[in-house]
Order: structure tokens, then sequence, then C-alpha cells
């Protein structure tokens, strides 16, 4: 610490002042170790005079023991001096209780009669109290007769015996209380006393049964008919009557009427509502506080009709009885229509699930499964529908408002997922949601049976057109109805979808749903150009001919044979018409490329190269002259008659110095045009040597820009030719 301090000349002037520091430390130091030994010394101080006080009193209670020891040898002495006051005792009592019993011994037949008076007058307090009698005088005989020494099985038989009345009695008046309280809910309405009355007689026999298990805890006696328990028989009387009434609401059956669950469940509704109403108003003051009786009853209603539910899921349910019993279950029961009503105000969730977890589960399963299979059944029989329909004699139906082509299946299937699904709705969320990805796994379903029917459909047409007279129409109509699908199927995400919800399986179960139909939507519109470049593929045969360089029919057919088949095209909904423009337009300059660089013809010089550049500029725009005209405003038809003139420069160039700038031109706007179809477009011109014409290649080859994005599709990708113009150089 020293040399760390010490370590610059500055710091010695500072010795005085660090010297202060460490003596402060070091006393600081020194007092807190003081005031910790005095502590621990003043504790080992407080300890030793406790240990003190501890042995002192130690010896007092030793001291005390000994005393308590000799006095208690005077005992045993004492309690054989008293053996004659003990029976004289025993005597006594027993003559006492002879004397108290006799008179009710004697009268016990009537006191019998009159009981049974009073209880059916419904005098149950006096019944209660003279019974009370008889059960004492019985009792207490019985008890006199367990206490002797050599006890008589002949003097208990015959004193059970003189009192059989007595048990028959008692059981009457049983009976009696719990026909009051199986009337309880209608009683309280008219004569609560009654109630009370019957609930008083209980639990003053609550009391005996207390009193006489005491005894035998203490004595080894127990009253005959004891403990009668006649608090849980009551309960149990109440839940019968409960379950009685929950099975009187179901007044049909299946067979008598298919509502019958909708009304069993109403009137069930109806009738707790009703019940618990008059249990938390009436009931309430007439119960002792510690019955609890609102909870008792809705845990009554709550088991019985759990149980009862449980029995109609057990017969089996049908159809919309799903959706009417979840429904209820999840919603009504729990809701303000019942336990949540301002009248009642139950929280249910203290309570066990009226179904357990697993039939819930399974009843939605089920529920999902006759979903599902609604589903596949009804597209089966729409695809068959629209099968019929394509090989009809008829046009498909136009929409008034677009003139397109269509049919009804998009909005009805869709309809039928909506209708579904706001049914769903009014059971929970969650069965929304598992409903929603069940209609987008069967809608991907029909997409993928809907396209295996329509590769059939076109394979049968293209294998004899002559079979099917409305082959175009159908198709376009196909076109519509996938298009409609995606539109549709957008919608119903956007309505039923959960807004915080992020699921990416079930996302990607969804794309792959509307991938499926655009892809449908594609491959039915390049069926559609296919039937049209049938009849055009003769025509594209005569391009880049002998007689094509002085004649203008193959291009002027090719446009009269288009505008003839865009007449039909025109049916197709505003998108759709745009993507079969595209790709007409695409496919027609393919061919017209394919053509070109397909080495029918070579120039001889030059101004017959000049010649024909400049008739496939004026071809090229005759055509793009027809795409304007049919195209609606917004389709960019310019960009492939702008490739197109840009491979007549390389015909048109008279110095062959220069040609090398117009391939870097075609090179840079078209990067995707390989090195075969650049020897192709050189060596169409007639004049290019080959040693050069490899030459101008490489170079404008090693100008070619790196690949990016591109907003026009490819023209040159998949033009490919069964020659090899490369091979054939020997290059």
């Amino acid at each position: 610490m020293v040399m760390n301090m010490m370590q610059r000349p500055g710091q010695l002037e500072k010795v005085e002042q660090y010297k202060k520091r460490i003596t402060h430390k070091k006393a600081s130091i020194e007092a807190q170790l003081k005031s910790a030994v005095q502590g621990k010394l003043d504790g080992v101080s407080v300890g030793l005079k406790q240990l003190q006080e501890c042995l002192e009193d130690v010896q007092q209670v030793s001291l005390k023991m000994d005393e308590l020891e000799e006095l208690l040898k005077s005992v045993p002495p004492l309690v054989a001096s008293l053996q004659a006051v003990r029976e004289e005792d025993s005597r006594h009592s027993q003559y006492v209780t002879a004397m108290d019993s006799l008179k009710h011994i004697f009268t016990v037949p009537e006191s019998v009669a009159k009981t049974k008076q009073w209880i059916g007058e419904g005098k149950l307090l006096h019944a209660h109290q003279c019974l009370n009698d008889l059960e004492n005088s019985r009792d207490d005989l019985l008890y006199e007769l367990h206490r002797l020494p050599n006890q008589s099985s002949h003097d208990k038989i015959m004193l059970k015996a003189y009192f059989e009345d007595v048990e028959m009695v008692s059981n009457l008046l049983e009976k009696q209380i719990k026909l009051i309280l199986a009337r309880t809910l209608n009683t309280v309405r008219k004569e609560p006393t009654v109630i009370v009355t019957a609930l008083r007689v209980i639990e003053r026999e609550e009391k005996r049964d207390q009193m006489a298990m005491q005894q035998q805890i203490q004595t080894g006696f127990m009253p005959p008919g004891r403990p009668k328990n006649w608090r849980a028989k009551a309960f149990e009387v109440l839940e019968c009557a409960v379950a009685q009434r929950i099975e009187g609401t179901r007044v049909d059956e299946r067979e008598d009427n298919k509502l019958w669950l909708v009304r069993y469940l109403e009137l069930t509704r109806q009738l707790i509502l009703e019940d618990l109403r008059v249990v938390k108003t009436l009931c309430v003051p007439c119960f002792p506080p510690h019955y609890d009786i609102v909870n008792k009853y809705v845990n009554m209603y709550h088991i019985c009709l759990s149980t009862s539910l449980q029995d109609v899921v057990n017969n089996h349910i049908e159809g919309n009885e799903y959706v009417t019993l979840l429904s209820w279950i999840l919603n009504t029961y729990p809701g303000h229509e019942l336990m949540a009503s301002k009248e009642l105000n139950i929280d249910v969730s203290t309570l066990p699930p009226l179904l357990s977890n697993e039939v819930m589960q399974k009843l939605q399963d089920e529920y999902l499964q006759k979903m599902e299979s609604n589903y596949m059944e009804w597209m089966e029989k729409t695809l068959e529908s629209e099968r019929a329909e394509w090989a009809g004699q008829r046009a498909p139906d136009v929409e008034p408002h677009s003139n397109a082509y269509h049919t009804h299946a998009p909005v009805i299937i869709f309809q039928m997922i909506d209708q579904n699904l706001q049914v769903t709705e009014t059971i929970s969320k969650e069965i929304t949601f598992k409903a929603l990805l069940l209609s987008i796994e069967q809608v991907n379903r029909y997409g993928n049976m809907y396209r295996e029917g329509v590769i059939q459909f076109k394979n049968a047409h293209f294998a004899d057109r002559s079979r099917v007279a409305y082959f175009t129409h159908h198709m376009i109509t196909i076109v519509n109805n996938s298009e409609q699908m995606v539109r549709l199927a957008q919608q119903t995400q956007t309505r039923h979808w959960p807004p915080a919800r992020h699921d990416p399986p079930a996302e990607a179960k969804f794309d792959k749903m509307l991938n499926t139909f655009q892809s449908l939507r594609d491959e039915a519109a390049r069926f559609l150009l296919e039937e049209a470049f049938l009849d055009l593929e003769i025509h594209f045969e005569d391009l880049f001919t002998s007689k094509w360089l002085p004649s203008t029919i193959p291009v002027d057919t090719i446009c009269i044979t288009l505008d003839d088949y865009f007449q039909d095209y025109n049916h197709l909904r505003d998108k759709n018409f745009e993507y079969v423009i595209n790709e007409a337009q695409n496919l027609v300059y393919k061919k017209y490329i394919t053509a070109m660089l397909s080495k029918k013809v070579a120039f001889k010089n030059v101004e017959e190269a000049q010649q024909a550049a400049t008739k496939i500029v004026k071809e090229a725009n005759q055509i793009r002259s027809f795409f304007r005209k049919i195209a609606p405003p917004g389709v960019n038809v310019d960009w492939p008659f702008e490739v197109i003139n840009t491979l007549a420069e390389v015909l048109r160039c008279q110095d062959i110095e220069m040609l090398s700038l117009d391939l870097h031109s075609v090179v840079a706007k078209c990067p995707d045009m390989s090195e075969e179809q650049l020897w192709r477009l050189v060596w169409l011109r007639g004049d290019v040597a080959r040693a050069r014409l490899r030459d101008t290649v490489a170079i404008a080859l090693a100008s070619r820009p790196p690949p990016r994005a591109n907003s026009h599709p490819s023209l040159f990708k998949h033009i490919t030719f069964s020659d090899r113009l490369l091979a054939h150089f020997n290059l």
C-alpha cells in the first residue's frame, strides 16, 4: 500500500495526510472491535443469568413432584372405602330414572296415538315433542340396563318390544318431513312456516344425534335408531326433487319434434332461472345460515343438469343439435340469460364443467367431422354439376354487371362456408377458427379436384375438338371462377380470421389454398391460349420461310384469328382479361422470335437482310397495334415490340464493324438471351464469317449485365431448338 502511495515524487507532500487517514482508520477499527467484544460479553452474562433461573425452577418443580407423590399414596384406600357409596348412588339413579319414566311407560300407547294425530294434522313441533319424550324414556331405561354389571338380554328385548311403536312413529315423522322438503320450492312461496317447522325438527334431531354419539364415546351406549342423520337425508330429498324437475323439462323426443333439444334446453333454462331466483329470495330466510342453501341448490342443479346432458350425449345427437348443445353449454348457461343474469349473478367458474373436457372435445370433433363430411359430399356434387355443364350444349350464364361468364358454384361454396362459420360463432371463437381451417382445407381439396376435372376436360377436347361446342366459353368460366374463389376466400379471411391471431401453420394452409386457385386460374388461361395457338401454329410455321418475305398473309391471319378469339375473351373479368392479353402477346412474340431464330432461311445479302428487318418491324408494329386495340388502359404492350425492334436492328446494320454495338443493345435489353440464340441472330444476316461471328458474339456476351429483378417476363428463357447451331459450327 505504501508503494502504491509513493510512486510519484509529488505524493511525498501528502505523507502527513496519508498518515492521518491511516491513523483514523486504525482508531475506527479498534473502536468497532471493542464494541463487538463488549456485546459478546454482555450476551454471555445474560445467558448465565437465565441458566441460573432455570436451575432454580427445576429444583422447585422437583420438590412439588415429591410432595404430590406422597399425597397420591393415600388415594387407593380412599377409593375402597367409597365403594358402598358408589353402589348406593347407582341404585338411587336407577330409581329416579324409573320414577321419571313411569308416567311415560304407562302412557306409551296413548302418546303414540297422539303423536300420529299431530303428524296427520301437520303439528310437527307437538308431534316431535311427544316423540322426544317417548324416546327419552326408552333410551334412559336402556341406558340403565346398559350400566348394570350383569346385563339381561331378556330385559332389553322386552323394553324394545314395548317401545316398538316409537320407532314406527319416528319413521312416520321422517316421511312427512321428506314429503314437505320435496315440495320446498312450491311450499316456500305459499307457506314458508311449514318449511321452517320441518327444518327446526331436523335441527333438534341433529343435536340429539351429536349427544348420542358423544354418549357412545363416553359410555359405549348408543340409543336405537341413532344417528338419524335427518339433515343429510333432507339434502338427498332436495337433490332428488331437483333431478325430477330437470327431467320433467324433457317433454319431447327426436321422433316427435325435430327441435326437441332446443325446447328441452329452453325449458331447462327457464326452470333453473325461476327456481334459483326463488331460492335466493324466499329460501334464504327459511333455512339456517350454515345450510348455505343458495350454493347447495346451485350445486344440486349443476350436478343434475350435468347428468341429464350426459344422458343426452350418450343417446347420440345429430346435425345442428351439436351446435345447439355446445352453444348452450358454453354461452347460454354461464351467460346473462341464466347464471350471470341480474337476478342470480352466479359465477359458474367455481363449479366443475357441465360436461368433462373429454366429452366437450369429442362433441367438437364430431361436429367438425360432420361438417367435413358435408363439405366433401356437397363439393363433389358441385364438381359433378360443373362437369355436366361443360359437357352440355349451352353457353354459360353471363353476369349482368360485368358481362363475364360464370357459374354460381364459387358464391354457393363460400355462402355455405360463411353460414357454417356464423353458426360456429354462436359456440366459441376457438371452434370458429377450427371450422375456418377445416373449410380452407376442404376448399383446397375442391380446388385440386376441380383442376383434375379441368385437365380431363381439356385433354378430351384436344383429342377431338368437335365434341365440345363451347370449350372456350367454359374455359373462360373456369378462369373467372378460379379468380372469384381467390377473391371470396380473401373476403372470408377478412371477416372470420381473428384480428390478433398469428398462426404460421394456419396461414400456410390459407396461402396454399389461394395458390391452388391462383395456379388454376393461370393454367386455365394457358389452356385457353393453347386452343387459339393450335389454330395459329401453321401460320407461325410460315414465318421466315422463302415465301414469307413478299407476303403479309401469316401475320394478318394471326391477328385476325386472335381478334376472333378475343371476342370471346371479352367475357373474362377485367383482371383475367389483362392476364390473358399479357400471356397472349408474350406467346406471339416468343413464337415469332422462335421462327426468326429457327434457321429456316438465311439472307443472301445485306439488302435482303435490311428488307427483312423492315418487314419484322412492320409486323411487330402490326401485332402491337392489335394488342393496343384490344387491351384496356394501363396494360403495357410496348415492351415485346421494343425487343423485336432491337433484334431487327442487328439485321438492319450495314457496317459489320458496327454490328457489335447493336449486339450490345440486344444483350443489355435481353440479358436472358443465350449464346446459342445470339449466334442464330447474327447468322441470319448471312454476311458474317464464322470466325468473325464467334468473336462478335463473344465480345457482346462479355458486356452482359449481371442478373437483376425484371418486371418483364422472359421472352428467351423457354425458346429452344431441335438442332444445335454451335454444334453445327463445331464450336
